[in-house]
């Protein structure tokens, strides 16, 4: 599957690239973290059923997943949200969720190291989210 990036900041990797990514994104935390973004990806993507996700990391080394889909139905019932987004949108939100829940979920343990990685990991990828063209939905999503 082609998926069609909206940023030039954000680069697919590829191969033996992906062994690094989900530690430098998530730290020493990864293994849970990846589990949760599946989990979300359950929760909020009415079309997910499991399958093969892309990685795609920014210049600062944060980064976002992306399922293999092309369109997703992505809901929110927290907050109303409900929309047809791309599959680089519907990535880009959950990872941002799992950040958010990961940085409070070691806050509340007295994990401090851990807490900051993933507030930073959650900032950087915010100010990516700022500069899509899709910002509006992002935020909406996450609001």
């Amino acid at each position: 599957m082609n998926i069609t990036l909206t940023s030039s900041e954000a680069t697919r990797l590829e191969g033996a690239q992906r062994l690094t990514f989900l530690p430098a994104l998530f730290s020493s935390d990864f293994m849970s973290s990846e589990a949760t973004v599946y989990a979300y990806a359950s929760r909020h993507i009415d079309e997910y059923d499991g399958g093969l996700w892309h990685y795609f990391r920014l210049s600062d080394g944060a980064g976002y997943m992306v399922p293999d889909m092309e369109t997703v139905t992505f809901s929110n019932p927290g907050n109303y949200f409900e929309k047809e987004v791309s599959a680089e949108v519907a990535g880009i939100i959950i990872t941002a969720l799992v950040l958010n829940h990961r940085s409070w979920h070691h806050s509340h343990h007295d994990r401090d190291e851990l807490c900051r990685h993933f507030c930073q990991r959650y900032e950087q990828l915010m100010a990516f989210a700022a500069g899509h063209p899709e910002a509006a939905t992002i935020y909406r999503a996450l609001d």
